[in-house]
């Protein structure tokens, strides 16, 4: 928030200059973003008066005028179409530069314009810097004094600092009384809280009512007989100190109360409406906000209505129904405090980002609509000459002060430092804090309702600690014991998954868990079935993720661009939803394979890295099967001949792999491209790991390998093949790998090669002992599926 350094130090009666301000809150209490001089640009911008007017002797739309500056009467050319004799006007002298939003400023220097000597130029708002007008010159009051500097006249000759004020002081310093309170402490002054003036006795009684547990309080006041006109210059230079842009005087008022106090004000008018009601809005209720948008409603947001109609989206915007206007003689002043969550909620919601939905959702004290509305009608009775012809105040349950026990010894212990009771005590009250003395350890501490952030005794250390000086506390080494930290498990194995993958040529991507609903239904799944984001970043981002899938096919498309074969792989959580629950979350891995090779041994290639990984992470006993059997759900559709749950002998399903299915080809654009995705359950896997290992010893006599190739038939699978070698091999076998599987695209005729290692553990094998026994795996090959052996 911009805080403007005049209005503070009027407010906290400082000394200190504004770098010297803004160190001292940077030291004890905000983050200070940087200090801005408003006067910039306008510092040779005088106030003069217009004496003479004639016609530009050579061009139909200029002036020549004589303006008067106080210390001479200056020739200036001007093309402004109300330029009069007699005008108080702001002007550029020769050397002024002027701020612009392309070249950063615009020097004014002497010209001759047509054959006419200009010295200097009478400017308009938007040249100034100070406004978006630019229909003709600024003319200032007739009372502005000729020679004196614009920028102290418009009150301009200011600092802006801008302050990021934490979400935890947003109850009391979204406010220049909260921030000016705050640097009276830090000067060792007490605070000056804003008085619980009394509210004007009127007998009139405005019908106000609130029938919902979400609005504490509600303070109505109508004003009659107001006159909407522009405010006057102080005010408006105020509004634009702190970003403001200033509209007419009500709404000027409610604007620079609301950053004085914080306390968010709304004006209705009162020609339209004559009662109030607070109530939570009626599922799909419509209202039309004050920007002209038209919104949908349900039951959890809070709207105030005039008993039967919504006029206002409480705590965020007003309806444009019970909007003021030029005409309004009339307003009813609204004071109110909402249930900070359900604004937060609307807010977001609908994506309505306002000044009073900002304070309002940082929780505020429901005492300072009281002290708000009673500023505001004293300021509005001074400027509109109104008159409180009504008012309601409704506070259910009124916000009292609570205690808190404070020890000293557990506030030095805390700080690291010792502090006296009498110096603890002293900052409690320089922030507001009323202290009674229990003993000479225990203080009993009053907090004032508008500090709703202390609520413990750690939070009164806090404010001890930070108005004492952290800076002032000498750092110590922690001195503990060394020892080794527990391993965790679950890091420790995802590390492993990642060096296995990593080591085979992957490479991992990171993405959100959040997918769209095209995406959903491209894969095969049923968005019905997925939890829903009630206000997603954007429509790709709608539902949660059941299945990394969709991000790794799309990281693979990104990738194709610029590689032939892309290997990749994510470790990330997915979300099953459950009834009346929290999502049921599943760490998993999924890994793709996407090649332009149209052979089509990717499959072969993700199912030789699974196998990979689950011999190194020492899992055991498991197999693939192509059988996809009624429990297994929520599954994306794939290839229905290339495809493979991943088991364990005792039928625990460890995964799943496959080859996408058309649909998803042709939505993701990988054309004739073959891509192959396997999704492993990591909690599952970890369960299944063999803690124990064995000893292998060497082999004491040498290994011989054959390679078998051979023509298959279209329903024959690799799992076939390899259980009817090992059947017949027995204890011969070692190991049986496919390298090489083939599919001739214009015969159609499909082939593999295998690679078989035997192996004695007794006696070194002779090449016609295996020869023989290759004999005897082809003869059961050919007798028990459709093959056709080549070599």
């Amino acid at each position: 928030m911009k805080y403007s350094y005049n209005w503070l130090k009027e407010l906290s009666g400082t000394k200190k200059n504004v770098d010297k301000v803004a160190e001292l809150f940077m030291t004890h209490s905000f983050e200070v973003e940087g200090v801005e001089d408003l006067s910039e640009g306008l510092q040779n911008v005088v106030i003069g008066e217009v004496m003479t007017k004639e016609k530009h002797p050579d061009a139909d739309r200029l002036n020549v005028a004589t303006v008067n500056i106080g210390s001479e009467e200056l020739q200036i050319v001007c093309g402004a179409p109300n330029l009069e004799v007699g005008q108080k006007v702001p002007v550029a002298l020769v050397g002024a530069k002027l701020p612009h939003p392309e070249k950063g400023y615009f020097e004014i220097k002497k010209s001759e314009i047509r054959g006419v000597e200009s010295n200097g130029m009478i400017c308009a708002e938007d040249e100034l810097g100070i406004g978006a007008d630019h229909d003709g010159i600024m003319v200032l009051d007739g009372d502005a004094p000729v020679g004196e500097s614009f920028a102290s006249y418009m009150g301009l000759d200011d600092q802006i600092l801008d302050i990021d004020i934490l979400p935890n002081r947003g109850h009391d310093c979204l406010s220049y009384d909260g921030v000016a309170n705050e640097l009276r402490a830090l000067e060792d002054n007490t605070m000056k809280r804003s008085l619980l003036v009394p509210l004007p006795d009127v007998n009139g009684d405005l019908d106000v009512s609130i029938n919902t547990p979400k609005c504490n309080r509600y303070i109505g006041a109508k004003i009659d007989n107001i006159e909407i006109k522009e405010s006057p210059n102080w005010l408006k230079a105020r509004l634009q100190a702190s970003g403001i842009s200033p509209k007419n005087n009500i709404v000027d008022i409610t604007n620079y109360i609301m950053l004085k106090t914080g306390q968010p004000l709304h004006a209705f008018s009162a020609d339209v409406v004559d009662k109030i009601e607070v109530r939570q809005a009626n599922d799909k209720e419509k209202i039309t906000l004050l920007d002209d948008v038209e919104l949908e409603l349900d039951a959890d947001d809070i709207v105030i209505t005039d008993g039967e109609n919504s006029i206002a989206l409480a705590g965020v915007m007003g309806g444009k129904n019970s909007a003021i206007s030029d005409e309004t003689k009339n307003i009813i002043l609204e004071s109110a405090s909402f249930d900070a969550t359900s604004i937060r909620f609307t807010q977001r919601k609908y994506n309505l980002q306002t000044d009073a939905a900002y304070r309002f959702e940082r929780n505020l004290d429901p005492n300072l609509s009281q002290v708000a509305i009673a500023e505001a009608i004293e300021l509005i009775k001074e400027l509109t000459n109104g008159e409180v012809t009504a008012l309601n105040d409704v506070y259910p349950k009124p916000l009292k002060p609570w205690t808190i026990k404070s020890s000293m010894a557990k506030v030095n212990k805390l700080l690291g430092i010792e502090i006296s009771q009498e110096q603890q005590q002293n900052i409690l009250e320089r922030l507001g804090m009323q202290v009674e003395i229990i003993d000479e350890d225990i203080m009993e501490v009053t907090v004032p309702t508008v500090r709703l952030d202390i609520k413990t005794q750690e939070d009164i250390t806090e404010e001890i600690g930070r108005m004492y000086g952290y800076d002032k506390i000498t750092p110590k080494p922690l001195e503990s014991a060394v020892q080794t930290p527990t391993r965790n498990e679950e890091r420790f194995f995802e590390r492993t998954l990642k060096d296995v993958f990593v080591y085979g040529g992957f490479d991992e991507v990171r993405s959100y868990s959040f997918v769209s609903v095209d995406d959903v239904q491209s894969i095969g799944l049923d968005d019905e079935n997925h939890i829903t984001l009630l206000n997603p970043a954007n429509p790709n981002q709608a539902l949660m993720r059941r299945t990394l899938m969709s991000h790794l096919l799309q990281h693979a498309k990104k990738n194709m661009s610029y590689f032939d074969h892309v290997q990749i792989f994510e470790i990330g959580r997915i979300y099953d939803p459950i009834d009346n629950a929290l999502p049921d979350e599943k760490l998993v891995l999924g890994a793709a394979i996407l090649s332009k090779d149209q052979r089509g041994s990717q499959f072969f290639e993700l199912k030789g890295m699974l196998e990979t990984l689950l011999d190194r992470i020492n899992i055991g006993q498991y197999y693939f099967d192509s059988e996809f059997d009624a429990n297994v759900q929520h599954l994306p559709n794939l290839h229905p001949s290339r495809r493979a749950l991943i088991k364990m002998e005792d039928g625990t399903i460890l995964g799943w792999m496959g080859e996408i299915d058309k649909k998803a080809n042709k939505y993701f654009g990988f054309k004739k491209n073959r891509v192959v995705y396997c999704e492993l359950d990591i909690s599952t896997m970890m369960q299944k790991v063999e803690s124990e290992n064995f000893f292998e010893p060497l082999a004491k006599f040498p290994f011989i390998s054959r390679d078998l190739s051979m023509i298959v038939g279209d329903r024959v699978r690799v799992g076939d093949v390899e259980r009817v070698i090992y059947a017949t091999g027995g204890e011969l076998i070692k190991d049986v790998d496919l390298f090489d599987l083939y599919k001739n695209e214009e015969t159609g005729e499909r082939s593999m090669a295998f690679h078989i290692i035997f192996g004695a553990k007794d006696k070194t094998l002779k090449a016609k002992n295996v020869d023989d026994k290759i004999a005897i795996i082809i003869e059961a090959l050919e007798n028990e599926i459709d093959v056709e052996i080549r070599k």
